[in-house]
């Protein structure tokens, strides 16, 4: 195939990628991908290559083409989308082209008759594999899953949410706001508990955890006894969170 030919075929993948998201987006870019790195052989090989050579050097010159752009685009401070990415890679291929036409002009590189039946051969196999796996994964998705288990979770909410080191408590204690979130479980009334060290803070008390819903409420969390580091642990039901503190006096 002769170069304008390629770097046509380059050019109007890289067209099709900036237009959007779709289906067609994967072969585009696998054919504009090739082309890229065939024009990266002429552009920088003088000599004749063995077919399965080529198409080897090819497919990893077109694939190291595409981090190669996002690379410079980040440097260059501009988005990495589509139509960006599309963009890099047209003014990639253009630049490999010119510099191919002119090397050809220099000093033409004869084709070589075994390369179109080689690719054919590589080819092939490929096509039917991406076809296979393609209908393999929609047909998997396609089929019935079984539901994802349910759960509760606690987590810090309000102000305790930007916890990132030990609290120091005041003599009276602190009211730790919570979070309590329940998905896929049906409503229940489970026991919060609440330890300050190795000791529990106080009895457990019953809350209802509605089904598939957020509850935010405040808990009592009495002064350590000492100013040492403790590990005050709210949990209900399974669920808990955890962050430490220091008592107002002296460890």
């Amino acid at each position: 195939m002769t170069t304008p030919r390629i770097l046509a075929a380059a050019l109007a993948t890289v067209g099709i990628l900036a237009l959007g998201n779709g289906w067609w987006l994967l072969p585009g870019l696998l054919v504009g991908l090739l082309a890229l790195g065939e024009l990266w052989l002429r552009a920088l090989v003088a000599e004749a290559v063995a077919p399965v050579a080529r198409i080897g050097l090819g497919a990893v010159s077109g694939l190291v083409s595409l981090p190669l752009v996002a690379i410079t685009l980040h440097l260059l401070g501009v988005g990495l989308r589509g139509p960006q990415i599309a963009a890099g890679l047209a003014v990639l291929t253009v630049a490999l082209g010119g510099v191919a036409l002119l090397r050809e002009r220099s000093g033409p590189v004869p084709d070589d008759p075994r390369f179109a039946r080689t690719l054919a051969a590589i080819a092939v196999p490929v096509v039917v594999a991406l076809v296979v796996g393609g209908a393999a994964t929609m047909a998997y998705v396609r089929l019935p899953h079984p539901s994802q288990p349910g759960f509760t979770s606690v987590a810090l909410g309000g102000w305790a949410a930007g916890i990132d080191r030990p609290v120091t408590f005041p003599r009276g204690g602190l009211d730790v706001p919570i979070r309590v979130s329940s998905t896929g479980e049906p409503a229940a009334v489970a026991q919060l508990r609440v330890r300050v060290g190795a000791r529990p803070a106080g009895p457990a008390r019953p809350v209802t955890v509605a089904a598939d819903t957020t509850r935010s409420f405040a808990v009592h969390v009495p002064a350590p006894l000492t100013g040492c580091l403790h590990r005050i642990e709210i949990s209900v039901g399974g669920a808990s969170t955890v962050f430490y503190g220091r008592g107002p006096a002296t460890c």
